[in-house]
């Protein structure tokens, strides 16, 4: 018996002294959790394409589509070995083409070496990752806080990057938000006046860089950036911050490795930036940014055709600098009235490479439209070339909402849906935003007027010295018709740009209550484009008319220059018994003008039909008068024309639906509207034969006519009717 109460005496004092260990323990650790979500989305439309589980993507050989089913899943992983140290991680599926119809990857038929050649609906096969339905791993975060007076975090590895600003080192899209990598060192002293953000982020090498990539040696690619904050006081803050953005490659030269290999910097960036703020009352708030950048695209590392008309690079070839200017006033009464003023002055040769790409919207004015965002009348791709590929991307509804600005060129619509807002650049722009806020009770009523002017206003690309086709800017899918959200350059522009809206907001307590709401909005554009007749790309009277064949005498605007090198002359040609040219000549200032009268029309209503169920229905009407330039010009020759009359119905339906722990949400979208060409006179109209209407989807005999690179551009009355559908059900774990 004694021997007993012997053992649980021992036991009994071997627990009392592992208890504090095991108190101790408890709280300098933290149990390894998995969370997750999953999220299925359906997509459906009458376009009937399944290249992909998006709706739009520039990607070359990746698809878009509007019709599949599919599911997504990611795992959040997370743990606390000690105070100091905190993990994270993520592992996510690839929604792109991980179709239900891949039958868990296998479904396709594969396409030679994995990751090579194209791969749209999952016909790429089990062994390809765009197709294969495989989870990655996405990103892994280390957090140190050392207690080290000097620091107080320690971050390695995936951040979104956050801490700093859209014009400088921008937030990644969703989907991609902890993609970039890299060190981030945060500290400030005890009250936090001053404070500091130091980091290194290794360069995403596939869009960073010229060309959309950062070159054949990417190890050492890196943007290495310092935030310095300080707010001594409640009424002004500070923050001064200074990116330096390196791409190097190998010296192909170096021979001797004895001693190591050279380097060479293929592209550099540099950025400074000072924002501000001042808070003398709770009346009158001012925010400021002055940004200063200057970038070097080395020659010989790019290829050339990525620059000039229709190239495709996220930033200039050659030398630039430039600034960035931003102001804000905010005025708040104690009447309900709210008055934002935004003064804005964004430089034509402003390059920052790793600014927000999207999501992201450094301007106060709404901008342009997400429903018109491609150069063609039916947002398609290359619309005066037929075949396969060729088709509409995003769809003839575009995108709904206005457009977020970027202050980048390389501005990213690539992997969205319908339901998305479009983003769209605003390198160039300068003017300024007036928007009053008036609310009282339920009612709120605002107002904008931005007036924009460009300091892209520039005669063949701001440098007469250079050949128009010899460019250092790219001119993504060209200024024609509804613009690019990404291009901001074109050889010719003489352009701006007046925005009015008048919306309203009313919230009626009838029933669970109601929201009601619209807007009338009017954009009011002109670019005269060509405005000097020394730039004209021939002599005056070169095509006299008639049966009579053109002279083909050019016409220089510098020694040996002409802007004949991109409009060259038509040919005579007879149809039907008429003889004439088959384009206009190219011998006004005016044959490139462009003018556009755009009104939108909106009314919605919103409600919860129950505590589970919101429901919106918005009806948005658009009637725009485009006049882009005649057959002389024909939007830089690629693009379908877009110049005539459009009109565009909008209705759209949306709900939601949470249950639980998951939530389901619908959104229809039903497009109708029509489009009639006006492409001037001068021209003979030509006819579609057999080859050209299977190609172009026309009907045998109709008119158009066929421009400088052969493509077809067709006269008649288009008529729309589109349908799509996105549901997707996300489920939390």
């Amino acid at each position: 018996m004694r021997q007993l109460s012997m053992k649980w005496t021992v036991l009994l004092l071997a627990v009392a002294l592992l208890l504090p260990a095991a108190s101790l323990w408890a709280e300098d650790t933290q149990k390894f959790t998995i969370t997750g979500v999953s999220y299925t989305k359906w997509l459906w439309g009458n376009l009937r394409l399944g290249g992909s589980l998006y709706n739009y993507s520039d990607v070359p050989g990746e698809g878009y589509g509007d019709n599949g089913q599919g599911t997504e899943l990611e795992l959040l992983v997370a743990a606390r070995p000690s105070k100091k140290i905190e993990v994270s991680g993520r592992m996510k599926a690839r929604f792109n083409q991980n179709f239900w119809t891949n039958f868990g990857g296998f479904g396709g038929g594969g396409a030679g070496t994995p990751g090579s050649g194209d791969c749209t609906g999952g016909n790429c096969g089990e062994f390809d990752s765009r197709s294969a339905q495989y989870v990655k791993f996405r990103g892994l975060t280390i957090t140190m806080t050392p207690g080290y007076r000097w620091v107080d975090t320690i971050t390695v590895g995936s951040s979104d990057f956050g801490m700093f600003d859209p014009f400088t080192i921008g937030k990644i899209r969703y989907i991609d938000r902890d993609n970039g990598s890299g060190l981030i060192f945060q500290g400030s002293n005890k009250n936090r006046k001053l404070s500091y953000d130091l980091t290194r982020i290794s360069l995403p090498r596939l869009w960073a860089g010229p060309d959309f990539n950062t070159g054949q040696f990417a190890a050492q690619d890196a943007a290495y950036a310092l935030q310095l904050n300080l707010k001594p006081s409640s009424l002004v803050d500070f923050s001064l911050i200074y990116e330096y953005v390196n791409d190097i490659e190998i010296d192909a030269t170096d021979f001797d490795i004895d001693d190591g290999r050279d380097i060479l910097t293929r592209f550099r960036n540099d950025v400074t930036g000072l924002r501000f703020g001042i808070h003398p009352s709770s009346v009158v708030d001012v925010k400021g940014a002055i940004y200063s950048s200057s970038s070097d695209a080395v020659a010989g590392f790019s290829s050339g055709s990525f620059f000039g008309i229709s190239g495709f690079s996220p930033v200039p070839a050659g030398q630039h600098s430039d600034e960035a200017y931003k102001l804000d006033v905010d005025v708040n009464t104690s009447s309900g009235l709210t008055l934002n003023l935004q003064y804005f002055d964004i430089g034509a040769e402003y390059v920052s490479v790793m600014a927000a790409r999207r999501e992201s919207d450094v301007l106060l004015t709404e901008g342009h439209d997400g429903a018109w965002g491609l150069p063609g009348p039916s947002n398609g791709a290359f619309g005066v070339f037929g075949g396969l590929g060729n088709e509409t991307r995003i769809g003839y509804g575009g995108w709904q909402g206005n457009a977020q600005q970027v202050a980048t060129i390389n501005a990213d619509n690539s992997f969205t849906d319908f339901d998305e807002a479009m983003a769209e650049t605003v390198i160039g722009w300068k003017g300024f935003t007036v928007r009053p806020v008036y609310n009282f009770d339920n009612l709120t009523i605002q107002g904008e007027y931005t007036t924009i002017d460009y300091n892209t206003n520039w005669q063949a690309w701001g440098d007469p010295s250079r050949a128009i086709l010899d460019s250092l800017y790219p001119n993504m899918e060209s200024d024609a018709g509804f613009r690019s959200g990404r291009n901001a350059y074109a050889p010719f522009q003489d352009r701006d740009t007046d925005i009015f809206v008048l919306a309203f907001n009313y919230y009626a307590s009838v029933g669970p209550g109601i929201e009601l709401f619209g807007k009338y909005k009017k954009i009011d554009e002109q670019d005269k484009r060509m405005n000097d007749a020394r730039f004209l790309p021939y002599v005056a009277g070169d095509c006299p008319g008639g049966a009579a064949d053109c002279g083909n005498v050019r016409n220089e605007y510098s020694a040996g220059l002409s802007s004949a090198d991109l409009y060259g002359n038509p040919p005579v040609i007879t149809v039907n018994g008429v003889t004439g040219y088959q384009w206009k000549p190219f011998d006004s200032l005016a044959d490139d003008d462009r003018d556009l009268d755009y009104n939108l029309y909106q009314l919605g209503a919103a409600w919860q039909l129950t505590p589970e169920i919101h429901a919106t229905v918005i009806y948005e009407h658009y009637d725009v008068t485009l006049l882009d330039g005649n057959t002389a010009f024909q939007a830089y020759q690629l693009h379908e024309m877009a110049s005539g009359e459009h009109t565009k119905d909008k209705l759209i339906l949306k709900a939601r639906y949470n249950i639980g722990g998951a939530e389901i949400g619908f959104n229809y979208e039903y497009n109708t509207g029509d489009f009639t060409p006006d492409f001037g006179t001068g021209f003979v109209v030509q006819y579609a034969d057999a080859g050209t209407a299977a190609d172009l989807y026309v009907p045998v005999d109709s008119p158009g006519f066929r421009g400088r690179f052969g493509g077809w551009n067709s006269l008649i009355k288009r008529d729309f009717d589109h349908q799509r559908f996105k549901a997707f059900l996300k489920v939390f774990f």
